[in-house]
């Protein structure tokens, strides 16, 4: 089973994502945070370890970054069930670099998150097994 967490700082942008993202049938309740170190609570003591997340981290927040969060994302144990899209309203090209040579990212979206972007989530091939039909 693989369940959706949002953290993005922005009230508007959570509301339109967890809407795309249950829309497009990524997830029907998507899990939504404000900043990292909530999130990064979920993940170490609340998450279902039987359970993976696909993160759509935001990289530009106040209290810890989105590269912040990457990084004591994987303290927690058990993290390869952890997948990460950036997603930024940044073009800035290092962020792209740093994304791509990252194991646990798997997307780089520029904002708004689309239902194209979703769709194209499905298929990549470390999340396309969940959303097969069985």
């Amino acid at each position: 089973m693989l369940r959706t967490i949002i953290i993005d700082d922005d009230d508007i942008v959570t509301f339109l994502q967890r809407k795309i993202v249950s829309k497009c049938e990524l997830d029907p309740d998507p899990i939504c945070f404000k900043d990292g170190g909530k999130a990064l609570e979920f993940l170490e003591h609340d998450s279902d370890p039987e359970v993976d997340y696909l993160i759509m981290l935001d990289i530009n927040m106040p209290q810890m970054s989105g590269w912040e969060f990457l990084e004591k994302m994987k303290l927690v144990s058990d993290n390869e069930r952890f997948y990460v899209v950036m997603v930024t309203s940044s073009i800035d090209r290092k962020d792209k670099r740093e994304a791509a040579n990252d194991s646990h990212v798997v997307d780089f979206i520029e904002k708004p998150v689309s239902a194209r972007h979703c769709s194209k989530l499905k298929g990549i091939s470390k999340l396309s097994g969940y959303f097969e039909e069985g």
